[in-house]
């Protein structure tokens, strides 16, 4: 170990000078270069001290008899101040109003969650206090799942940046959302869409867009005409991997009602950075007044949604309605997996199945049945067994087919009377 107390030297306009107080030259365990701190006094003796006491703390920290500085400093400072320097560093790592709309979302679980369980110190949190406070919430499984979530991410953010030693609630169990009800939501009828679209306002241009291009709210709130190529020999729209959910760029295709709708909404005098709609993308309670309000139901007799998100759903069963094929419309929709497009998007009960299999060829039942029932409709087999009004030798008992089934029978119990098995039967012609 080297350990040696000296005033540092540096030159300064060619002169050979050092600096007024002293530092501590040192060098412990595995370290590969001395290091050097400043103790930040003039005088020898306290710097001595300080060295001391500074090495001292090192040694046990190697030794694992003391905690870190740096976990220790942190395990004193409040969580809330924890929690505003890691939505600081989501906003300017998301570089987008996206990242601080949601780190603010997160934040918001996370304090509630600080607050009723009475975490103020990085310490207090414990896996048994958050199973406790989780037994007493009757919120569903999937909402206090997002509670757990957003509380991990925060903590493995503090262990990555070094400011607790282990994340506390890294082995916390999920909930089982399994059999347990989700919103379910349901795709506008081409009816429905059109009395939203044209009732709704400035907002029915935001509705149709959405419904006819698959957009998420969040990607429609930061789109700028730039992301719009209307004048193009195929129009399309780029979702940008600033605003996408999978931060990957994207180009969806513009169906020719589109961009005829967006070319009429275009003002006449516009940036290529402007935003589309300046005056932001509705809230699912004002699509909700919307859609009662032009008779449309947002929650129908099965308890499936008409909210915003379901214009996506709309989109994704427009596509299948039209036999667009499903590569197509899985790329349209900007999904990885085909299933989640055909599967989960697809509103089966708007989809034209029956008009589909309405014209299938007929097997004639109709003129079968006729002849079974007959003229009277009565049904000749059971009027044949019964021996009235019909002829013996059309019944169905005696036509040669059920003739031909009588007559082994009968033979097989006569060789069976005499002693010879059924496998050895002749039947006589």
């Amino acid at each position: 170990m080297i350990f040696q107390i000296e005033k540092r030297r540096f030159r300064k306009e060619g002169k050979l000078q050092e600096t007024r107080c002293y530092y501590l030259r040192y060098r412990i365990g595995d370290m590969p270069v001395d290091r050097w701190k400043s103790l930040g006094v003039t005088d020898r003796q306290v710097a001595e001290k300080k060295a001391r006491e500074f090495v001292q703390e090192q040694e046990r920290e190697a030794a694992g008899i003391l905690e870190p500085r740096v976990i220790r400093d942190s395990a004193k400072k409040p969580l809330k101040a924890h929690l505003e320097d890691y939505v600081a560093d989501l906003e300017r790592r998301a570089r987008s109003g996206r990242g601080g709309r949601g780190a603010k979302l997160l934040k918001g679980r996370i304090v509630r969650l600080m607050d009723d369980c009475h975490w103020t110190v990085p310490i207090q949190i414990t896996p048994d206090s958050f199973t406790a406070w989780r037994n007493q919430r009757k919120d569903a499984a999937r909402t206090l799942n997002h509670y757990l979530q957003g509380m991990i991410s925060f903590l493995n953010w503090m262990e990555r940046v070094g400011r607790i030693k282990t994340n506390p609630l890294k082995h916390v169990p999920k909930v089982d959302e399994r059999g347990q009800r989700r919103r379910v939501r349901r795709a506008f009828s081409d009816e429905e869409l059109s009395k939203l679209v044209k009732g709704s306002g400035p907002r029915g241009i935001i509705y149709f867009t959405a419904a006819r291009t698959g957009l998420r709210q969040e990607e429609l709130r930061q789109l700028t005409w730039a992301d719009l190529h209307l004048d193009a020999g195929a129009p399309f729209v780029v979702v940008r991997a600033v605003v996408a959910k999978n931060k990957t760029e994207e180009q969806v295709c513009l169906v020719p009602e589109m961009v005829e709708a967006l070319k009429e909404y275009r003002p006449v005098r516009f940036a290529s950075g402007d935003l589309v709609f300046p005056n932001g993308i509705p809230r699912a309670s004002r699509l909700k007044v919307d859609a009662e309000r032009n008779q449309i139901a947002y929650r129908d007799e099965s308890g499936r949604y008409a909210d915003f998100h379901a214009l996506r759903y709309t989109w994704a069963t427009f596509l299948q309605r039209n036999n667009i094929p499903q590569r197509f419309a899985m790329k349209l929709m900007r999904h990885s997996d085909i299933k989640l497009t055909a599967k989960v998007y697809t509103d089966e009960t708007r989809l034209p199945i029956y008009d589909a299999i309405k014209g299938l060829p007929r097997l004639g039942y109709t003129q079968i049945r006729a002849q079974i029932l007959g003229a009277d409709r009565q049904n000749v087999t059971q009027a044949g067994a019964n021996g009235e009004g019909q002829n013996p030798d059309k019944s169905l008992v005696n036509i040669g087919i059920c003739r031909g089934l009588a007559q082994p029978v009968a033979g097989e119990k006569m060789e069976r009377a005499k002693g010879f098995e059924p496998s050895t039967l002749t039947l006589a012609t």
